[in-house]
């Protein structure tokens, strides 16, 4: 297979299946764990906070714990790539299609907590990257850095969690609240096996076209003379990006723009805590972070995040305008890296 890919050809067909299959996968994975989520009594709203934000970063999980795995240290750097370079298009892309769609009001849950979070983890992530050096006085991620995010993902979706079902609590003490995130949820009638076959289907498609996406993108890269790291900040983390710009898109165009917002902040978060830390926390040498992404990914990821804080306190919503300044962040960004 590995020989195959040298065929510029076939390495392309690599990406693009792969990607298909992580879109669908992803979207498979939605469906059925939402399913399940429903049939076992849990609000739409909790599933939204949960289930969706972990699934819609489950492409760039399944991306960087393959890179990290296969143990070569060029292929590593898809790794780091993917979760910078995710979080930055997350923001200034889909934010910013996004708001040109439907101008985006922000809730006050977003302002007071979430967006805080992932302001302080990719504080956090810039600071031990640039101060931690190796035995060659390199820049890198320690593993103890990765159980230590880990463990704020736990107690983040344990306070996301008390604090949804101690608003739905309240909203069910208002007579007159009609809202359905208001009501008292009901078990839904699930198809069991169908929501299991869309599940473990859907996670199959993931790791698969991880692989096919990982192998095919490192094979151009190396083709076209190109370093990894910039393939994983681009082709890659755009490819893992599909399903949050799917969901928010499809939330903004149905007037759930708290959904959209909600969705790319959660998966942010998920993908700095979750994915960075689990691939950190696989790898007892830590991961190597090159200069570039230590003096200039990371800053612009903690920019990008920095601009849409201010975006929405200052107004509460990213109008077009703002949207149109972040949607041209991302092209410079694209094309400094290309260049």
């Amino acid at each position: 297979m590995t020989d195959l890919l040298t065929n510029p050809l076939f390495a392309t067909l690599a990406v693009v299946i792969g990607g298909l299959a992580l879109v669908g996968g992803g979207e498979l994975l939605v469906r059925g764990a939402t399913k399940i989520a429903l049939g076992f009594r849990i609000s739409p709203l909790v599933v939204g906070l949960t289930i969706v934000a972990l699934c819609t970063s489950a492409p760039e999980m399944a991306v960087s714990f393959s890179a990290a795995l296969r143990g070569d240290p060029s292929i590593a750097d898809v790794a780091l790539g993917n979760v910078v370079g995710s979080n930055i298009c997350n923001i200034l892309l889909i934010l910013g299609v996004c708001a040109l769609i439907k101008p985006l009001a922000t809730s006050s849950d977003i302002l007071k907590r979430d967006l805080p979070v992932v302001i302080a983890l990719s504080i956090a992530t810039f600071l031990v990257a640039r101060l931690s050096l190796d035995k060659d006085g390199g820049f890198f991620l320690p593993q103890w850095f990765g159980f230590a995010l880990l463990f704020f993902f736990v107690v983040y979706e344990f306070f996301t969690i008390r604090s949804a079902r101690a608003a739905e609590t309240s909203a069910q003490e208002k007579p007159d609240e009609s809202s359905e995130c208001a009501k008292k949820p009901h078990a839904a009638r699930v198809n069991w096996l169908l929501a299991i076959a869309q599940t473990v289907f859907g996670l199959a498609l993931l790791v698969v076209g991880a692989r096919g996406f990982v192998d095919g993108a490192v094979s151009i890269a190396r083709t076209l003379g190109v370093s990894e790291l910039v393939i994983g900040l681009t082709l890659v983390a755009l490819g893992t990006s599909l399903p949050e710009l799917t969901v928010s898109a499809i939330a903004t165009m149905r007037n759930q723009v708290d959904v959209a917002v909600g969705n790319v902040v959660g998966s942010n978060a998920c993908n700095l805590m979750l994915v960075l830390g689990g691939t950190l926390a696989v790898l007892p040498a830590g991961l190597g972070v090159k200069p570039q992404t230590a003096h200039i990914d990371l800053p612009v990821m903690l920019a990008a995040v920095a601009i849409a804080a201010y975006f929405c306190l200052t107004g509460r919503k990213i109008g077009r305008v703002e949207g149109a300044l972040l949607l041209l962040g991302q092209i410079g960004y694209s094309v400094y890296l290309v260049t």
